[in-house]
């Protein structure tokens, strides 16, 4: 997210039109990135769960919050970045 997104806006200031490759490898970045976050707090995450003895219920949602949204968030965010640096207006007729 941070990566593609400074990228991306770099470029669009600059009216530059990256190649596919160039416009996606950010977003590859990121997304490696968050897992690699996301790896590293799975363990003390699920060590908090069973210490606090949480239900079925408040595990699911404890895991959906911290490890789902955020990687849908990076994952999102480096996505429209990636689009709007890619993106071209057609000239209207």
């Amino acid at each position: 997210m941070i990566l593609s997104r400074s990228l991306a806006r770099k470029r669009i200031a600059a009216q530059t039109l990256p190649s596919f490759r160039a416009a996606w490898a950010p977003v590859a970045f990121d997304i490696v990135a968050i897992v690699l976050v996301l790896a590293v707090i799975w363990q003390p995450v699920l060590t908090m769960i069973y210490v606090a003895h949480l239900g079925l219920a408040l595990t699911i949602l404890v895991l959906f919050t911290v490890i789902y949204v955020p990687f849908q968030v990076v994952a999102i965010v480096s996505t429209i970045w990636a689009v709007r640096s890619r993106w071209t207006e057609k000239d209207e007729k």
